[in-house]
């Protein structure tokens, strides 16, 4: 029996992605031109915005990427790594062999790295044309969908451990019901920010402009933020 909901075909590109809002970005990214890289790129970072009950803009970002010209696959680990001060025997000799909730969990930030690598070593289009719709759904917010809603209602405790997560993850105090717009102002800023250092790269090449967002992100306010943050 055939189902009641149309099967999605094409006959130029499609994407799927967690969010149907992510599908849609990388969508726009393909029909403005862009290449499947440039398009999985800004998935990635809608779904950065968009699903932050799974992963986030400052998390993971693994990827497995096939060139269909040459036929190879190319990986890019996209995972933190432990501060250097975190040595091998640290958590055995000060947490019982345990990693405690808080901080001390939290590894160097490598999405926002692995993001860019991917559209330096194969995208076409710049950083913040590929950021522009996860810009837009965390300055303009978007209806919370109730998974995100189910997971942040159930961890309410977690969130308000943290005043800065409280803020934007319990707005008024309560978790976001569904169909409320969430909004993450301070998170559209960080992207916005990586945006704007790329273009103030402009005319010193693709590569040059890339890094300049890297660098904004790794080397910039953003950084000592977190930084700061954590210390």
């Amino acid at each position: 029996m055939a189902g009641k909901r149309m099967t999605i075909m094409g006959t130029r590109h499609v994407v799927a992605a967690g969010h149907y809002l992510a599908a849609h970005a990388a969508f726009e990214i393909l029909e403005a031109g862009g290449n499947a890289i440039d398009a999985g790129v800004a998935a990635g970072l809608a779904i950065g915005v968009l699903q932050t009950d799974k992963v986030n803009i400052g998390g993971v970002a693994p990827q497995i990427i096939y060139t269909a010209k040459d036929r190879k696959v190319h990986s890019i680990d996209g995972l933190g790594v432990w501060p250097t001060a975190v040595t091998p025997d640290y958590f055995r000799d000060n947490h019982g062999g345990k990693i405690p909730q808080g901080v001390l969990r939290c590894i160097v930030p490598a999405a926002p790295d692995a993001w860019i690598t991917a559209l330096s070593r194969f995208g076409t289009m710049s950083f913040g044309e590929v950021a522009e719709a996860a810009i837009r759904f965390a300055r303009d917010g978007f209806p919370m969908h109730p998974m995100m809603s189910k997971f942040i209602t159930e961890r309410v405790d977690m969130y308000k451990r943290w005043p800065s997560s409280k803020k934007v993850f319990l707005p008024g105090g309560k978790p976001p019901q569904v169909g409320q717009v969430f909004v993450q102002s301070e998170l559209a800023a960080t992207l916005q920010y990586m945006a704007d250092q790329e273009r103030r790269a402009a005319r010193k090449g693709r590569k040059a402009e890339l890094q300049a967002a890297r660098d904004a992100f790794y080397k910039g306010d953003i950084a000592r933020t977190v930084a700061d943050w954590i210390t």
